[in-house]
């Protein structure tokens, strides 16, 4: 080996975890087979999703005009760039409630230092210029970006990094300098050696994995002709480390264990590591190929429900919400019916009144400027499911967005996965324009975590005593399924699919929820279906343990103004009704009352009911109870 490598290896390893960036006296890095490194030179700058010429391509696609879906992703940028993006507040290292996190901070950086770039790329008008690098400036200025919670590190190094290569041939030497500093001793090192920072998010099964994977190696390519082997370090890391990861969250069918609103945030991150890679060095490792990620966007496109309301078990809120990451498997897979959604959203102007969600808009123009967009068809599927980790049955009954359209979301899985809810067996139904049977949606975290601590608990502890299933919107009180003898689920109880029905009059599924009552039930099964496009019907099969007898509550959770009348529940929307009842056993109880906090931590829910009815089950015995929604009396 020369000297000079080894003098290089040594200031690797002595400045692992300095106070200082690493500086390497020639770019030694040389191109493998797949990755050509040679392309990272100080004059091949802009590089990170987009190059020079494809801006230039960009630019005379929006200049052609026309009411495409390039001019109004282009419109809908521009008017978040000058409204939020030139904001004249000045970027603060700022704490959430929880004392633990400046994720806010970052991400509004991002926001600001993309659009900005972007629009100074597309118009050339100096101010974005002025602006952008302003707030490069200031969060290269700060002591850090917070690496025990290495998802600030992530979004801000994806801020400085786009801003960096985007802007490279405009800023001043002295902007450029900083940047590369702070990327250098803020992010890459501190992810080349995690050990230090507690987040080490490369063994976590979970989108940290694909954010902050991103976040770094974006820093890696944007400056990586400054830091060749530091940067080369972290790539080859991200690409082992993240693999195992992306097929663990998606195989095998591509349902993403946490839901739809982490979805779009690891999903959006996961497709920003894939093209940086792809976009700069040709090759991301075959990332792209890993059966579950190619299959998930038909995952995402049945999460929205009729009036784009999502299916929002586990941590997710029920929207409406877009879905970036759907553009680039549009684009990857030449699908433009996987837009369907999203087209239908842009053209109701939802992207343009988005704020923080818009704040990779800017990347994902990249991959819609390279797609001819006219007319999306509808999709044709009714009925998608997926396995894995949090299996999921979703039904659309058509695709029309109206009265005539009906869905169904049904979900199984466990507590203790990341994010996840005792949400097993539970459901969300939209028939006749109005979601009958919702979803509370996940309740805000900086406050649970500071208010939990004092408590001596911790959110983030899925152990089945943690206080975190003392959260209404988190146990299965506040959910949508089945509660026995007033106990929470088993925080390692899995719901499986065993069936999936596709008829011409029955679309639905049956969940093993079994394991979901452990101690409580010896069998629990479920199926929920929608039957002659017209009543939804919920069947639970239940066998009682000989120990003791069962007191079962059935429930859903509505928006709608719920009475019992004439031995039903009647559920009222404006003029619109539906009847529940239930049939099976002898003794049922109906019940409604508000969705109301349990504890002074939960969060409100007015105008929200739970609804259904209880009855109490002999030891041994067993019970099919079949529930019907219908509008027929």
């Amino acid at each position: 080996m020369k000297i000079q490598y080894l003098i290089i290896i040594c200031i690797l390893f002595v400045n692992c975890g300095c106070k200082e960036p690493i500086v390497e006296e020639t770019p030694i890095v040389q191109d493998t087979p797949e990755m050509k490194f040679s392309n990272l030179t100080t004059t091949n700058h802009p590089r990170l999703f987009m190059s020079e010429a494809d801006f230039t391509s960009l630019k005379q696609k929006i200049n052609a005009g026309g009411e495409t879906p390039i001019v109004k992703l282009h419109n809908a940028i521009m008017q978040i760039c000058n409204t939020n993006g030139m904001s004249s507040s000045v970027l603060t290292y700022t704490l959430d409630a929880s004392g633990k996190r400046i994720l806010a901070v970052s991400r509004n950086a991002l926001l600001r230092i993309s659009t900005c770039a972007y629009a100074f790329k597309i118009t050339g008008d100096e101010k974005y210029l002025k602006q952008a690098e302003t707030d490069i400036n200031t969060v290269c200025s700060f002591k850090d970006w917070n690496v025990g919670h290495f998802l600030d590190v992530a979004e801000m190094a994806t801020a400085v990094a786009i801003g960096y290569d985007w802007l490279y041939n405009n800023l001043s030497q002295t902007t450029k300098n900083k940047a590369e500093k702070a990327l250098s001793l803020f992010a890459l090192q501190p992810a080349n050696n995690l050990s230090q920072t507690g987040s080490n998010f490369y063994t976590w099964q979970s989108n940290w994995n694909q954010v902050c994977n991103a976040g770094v190696v974006c820093a890696a390519l944007a400056g990586f002709e400054k830091y060749p082997l530091l940067a080369k370090s972290i790539i080859d890391k991200a690409v082992s480390t993240n693999s195992p990861v992306v097929a663990s969250l998606y195989n095998p069918d591509g349902n993403y264990s946490e839901g739809r609103g982490y979805w779009d945030y690891g999903t959006s991150y996961q497709v920003v590591l894939l093209s940086a890679l792809n976009s700069t060095v040709g090759y991301d490792g075959e990332l792209n190929r890993i059966e579950g990620l190619t299959k998930t966007p038909e995952f995402m496109l049945f999460t929205s429900g009729l009036n784009y309301k999502s299916f929002n078990f586990a941590d997710a809120t029920e929207g409406p919400e877009i879905a970036l990451g759907i553009w680039w498997f549009a684009y990857k897979q030449n699908r433009p019916d996987l837009l369907f959604n999203e087209i239908n959203l842009l053209n109701q102007g939802k992207y343009a009144t988005l704020k923080e969600e818009a704040r990779l808009l800017p990347v994902f123009m990249s991959f819609a400027a390279k797609m001819s967009i006219t007319n999306v068809d509808k999709p044709t599927k009714k009925i998608w499911s997926g396995n894995g980790i949090t299996p999921v049955i979703m039904v659309r009954t058509n695709w029309n967005n109206d009265e005539t359209d009906k869905y169904l979301g049904f979900v199984g899985g466990q507590a203790s996965t990341s994010h996840s809810h005792m949400d097993a067996g539970s459901f969300v139904y939209d028939a006749y324009g109005v979601r009958w049977a919702s979803d509370l949606g996940m309740q805000m975290y900086s406050t649970l975590e500071t208010t939990l601590k004092a408590l001596g608990g911790d959110l983030w502890n899925t152990g089945q005593n943690s206080l975190r299933w003392t959260i209404l919107r988190l146990n299965n009180f506040g959910h949508g399924t089945l509660t026995v003898n007033d106990q929470l689920h088993d925080v390692f109880g899995k719901g499986t699919i065993t069936k999936i029905i596709e008829t011409s009059n029955e679309l639905g599924g049956t969940m093993d929820l079994t394991p979901v009552f452990k101690n409580q039930l010896s069998k629990s099964s479920r199926t929920v279906k929608i039957i002659n496009d017209r009543d939804l019907i919920v069947i639970d099969s239940i066998s009682v343990t000989s120990t003791a007898s069962a007191k079962i509550r059935w429930q859903i959770v509505t928006k709608t103004a719920p009475s019992i009348e004439g031995g039903k529940i009647v559920l009222t929307s404006n003029e619109k009704k539906m009847y529940l009842s239930a049939t099976g056993v002898s003794d049922i109880k109906y019940v409604t009352a508000p969705a109301s906090k349990q504890k002074d931590y939960d969060e409100s829910n007015p105008n929200t009911y739970f609804v259904g009815f209880e009855t109490t089950l002999a030891a041994g015995s067993s019970a099919v109870i079949i529930s019907k929604l219908s509008p027929d009396n």
